[in-house]
């Protein structure tokens, strides 16, 4: 009988803990329901700091990011085949224009040359034995012109031959470094086949683009200060001696600004920023640097209207400090989006945020 009545009791409990545990459950799974219907939900206005387009003062003088550029490259090139007989550069070699670099294998030209010469010996013999007989009219002025005409062929092909001769030695069009080697010693070229490059780095140029409210104050022959990024604490002087007569197709200007480089420290490729003085202050329509979106080339800000972000493409033009220069696209006092811009789509509700 007790036996009976702890089963029971057992089996009251145990039912009473598995209803209190299927209670909790259901709870649990209607309290993660809830929480996940609530993150599935899209906040569909998002929130933004805006300003207006205004005007800024432009103070003439200005700076631009550019790399620097070799004073001189060219490449060396095989005008003639054969094997490469003889190699006289390496990468790192210094070379000066003129100097033989590589010697391509000639003699077969050489032989030709040689036979051609005693050719015109003997042609030269018999010309005159001719000439000779002519007054005694043995030979017609026929032969006699003939004799003449081959002479002259001959010495057509001297020439021809010492020209290819003088092509199986490479030279260097430029003085400056070998850089990207691609033949050695036994290798077979063909005329235009590149064989390495000479790049000149005595001198650097600094190459910028610039607008063309920045270009109009720049002049040939113009002394500029720049510095190379590496080295940002040494100032470098400079000298204007390119400024393109064309603009690109960012409507931007080259400008090349000659610099010395007698250390070698500086090397092609490198980034400086350019300081220019520019010219007189004015007006001009401006707007922060970071509510732009994308680059300066393909400039776009976020415009608010009607509560939406609408995406506009716009004309950028001088960059001073944190600003930069509106020159189409937006007019002054309309409302962009400064801040918050990598949440936005083109014509999505907004949250202007309180400053």
């Amino acid at each position: 009988m007790k036996r009976a009545i702890k089963i029971i009791l057992w089996v009251v409990v145990l039912g009473g803990l598995g209803w209190l545990a299927a209670t909790q459950l259901s709870k649990n799974k209607a309290k993660l329901e809830e929480d996940a219907k609530l993150s599935s939900q899209r906040n569909t206005e998002i929130p933004v700091v805006t300003a207006k387009v205004g005007t800024a003062t432009w103070e003439g003088k200005f700076n631009v990011v550019g790399n620097f550029a070799p004073f001189k490259q060219a490449a060396v090139m095989a005008e003639i085949s054969g094997k490469i007989e003889q190699l006289n550069f390496d990468n790192g070699s210094s070379v000066q224009a003129g100097a033989t670099l590589a010697a391509v294998d000639n003699d077969l030209l050489k032989i030709q040359l040689e036979t051609t010469k005693t050719n015109l010996a003997k042609a030269d013999n018999d010309f005159k034995r001719l000439k000779n007989l002519l007054g005694e009219g043995g030979v017609t002025q026929q032969q006699v012109d003939d004799a003449k005409l081959n002479i002259d062929n001959l010495h057509q092909q001297i020439k021809s031959l010492e020209k290819q001769i003088s092509m199986t030695y490479v030279k260097a069009p430029i003085s400056g470094t070998i850089t990207g080697k691609m033949v050695e010693r036994g290798s077979l070229v063909s005329p235009g086949m590149k064989m390495a490059d000479i790049t000149n780095t005595s001198r650097l140029k600094m190459q910028v683009y610039l607008t063309e409210e920045q270009v109009v104050t720049v002049q040939k022959g113009q002394r500029i200060s720049l510095t190379a990024d590496l080295f940002s604490d040494k100032k470098l002087d400079g000298t204007v001696s390119f400024i393109d007569v064309n603009a690109g197709d960012s409507r931007r200007y080259l400008v090349e600004i000659e610099i010395p480089n007698p250390s070698g420290n500086l090397r092609a490729g490198m980034t400086g920023t350019v300081n220019f003085a520019g010219g007189a202050a004015r007006q001009v329509v401006a707007i922060p640097r970071e509510s732009i979106v994308g680059s300066l080339q393909d400039a776009k800000v976020y415009v608010v209207k009607d509560g939406k972000a609408v995406l506009k493409h716009i004309e950028t033009g001088l960059v001073f400090g944190d600003k930069v220069q509106v020159r189409s696209g937006l007019a002054e006092g309309e409302e962009i989006v400064v801040s918050g811009q990598i949440n936005l789509t083109d014509g999505m509700d907004i949250q202007v945020a309180e400053k």
